[in-house]
């Protein structure tokens, strides 16, 4: 399994570039690959921040859409007073979804 790197040290490695430190330098000082320091560059240069926002997130899928999200909002707001377990009976009649704990 692979460990990725912290942010803290990705962000490291934007500034060492922006010193006018090589790849190579911020390489060894960083205790990384050279590599490694150019893929963070350039994800940096094309996205503006250390991490790619578009790699999928690990774990389980979600199963709200923005609609069941904007009915929840709505419903909340209407139903200020309702216990949790009448929220979710609502929920499931609104959007057909069941709630798998029970």
């Amino acid at each position: 399994m692979v460990k990725s790197l912290s942010k803290d040290l990705r962000w490291r490695i934007i500034y060492c570039q922006a010193e006018g430190f090589t790849q190579n330098e911020i390489a060894k000082r960083m205790y990384v690959s050279e590599a490694t320091v150019n893929k963070v560059c350039r994800i940096f240069k094309k996205w503006g921040c250390v991490k790619d926002p578009f790699i999928c997130r690990v774990g389980r899928r979600k199963i709200f859409t923005t609609q069941d999200m904007s009915a929840l909002k709505s419903l909340v707001k209407d139903k200020i007073d309702w216990y949790l377990d009448e929220l979710v009976h609502e929920m499931e009649q609104r959007t057909g979804k069941l709630d798998v704990n029970n």
